[in-house]
């Protein structure tokens, strides 16, 4: 895969570029306030082998991939994207392919076997195109609040 004109992929260290990546992520990650992003960012950088990767154009960073390596009983050794997410004026450009491909990429160089990761439904068929299938995993969740003393 050729990369678009202009696109430079790169790691990106706990807190370098910060702002700029919160801009990007936090057109997926509404929620999520700046500060937060940091801490949790160098947090599960630390423990958990978080990464985050950004994609370049010209100077301007325009899209941000998260993603950690994990090993499972089940699954073994694989990536998990935990967050991919283009600047809504660069989509359709392949950056996001550039994106995975990169991430690909370091996932055979470290020795994982598969990438995971949880999408949205309309993003389906863009992750079906580059070669990605639906798996029979369902998700579910219950959200815990501590209870006061």
């Amino acid at each position: 895969m050729i990369e678009p004109p202009n696109c430079r992929i790169e790691l990106c260290a706990p807190g370098l570029h910060g702002e700029r990546i919160y801009a990007v992520l936090h057109e997926l990650r509404s929620a999520l306030d700046q500060p937060t992003f940091e801490h949790r960012w160098r947090y599960q950088h630390q423990y958990y082998g978080y990464e985050v990767v950004i994609a370049w154009l010209d100077h301007e960073v325009v899209g941000v991939m998260g993603m950690r390596p994990v090993e499972t009983l089940s699954r073994g050794a694989f990536l998990h994207i935990d967050d991919l997410v283009i600047r809504h004026d660069c989509r359709r450009r392949g950056v996001g392919r550039s994106l995975v491909m990169w991430g690909e990429t370091w996932a055979i160089t470290h020795g994982l076997g598969a990438i995971f990761l949880d999408s949205r439904v309309e993003a389906i068929p863009f992750y079906r195109q580059i070669g990605y299938d639906a798996h029979g995993s369902v998700l579910v969740r219950k959200i815990l609040v501590a209870k006061s003393p």
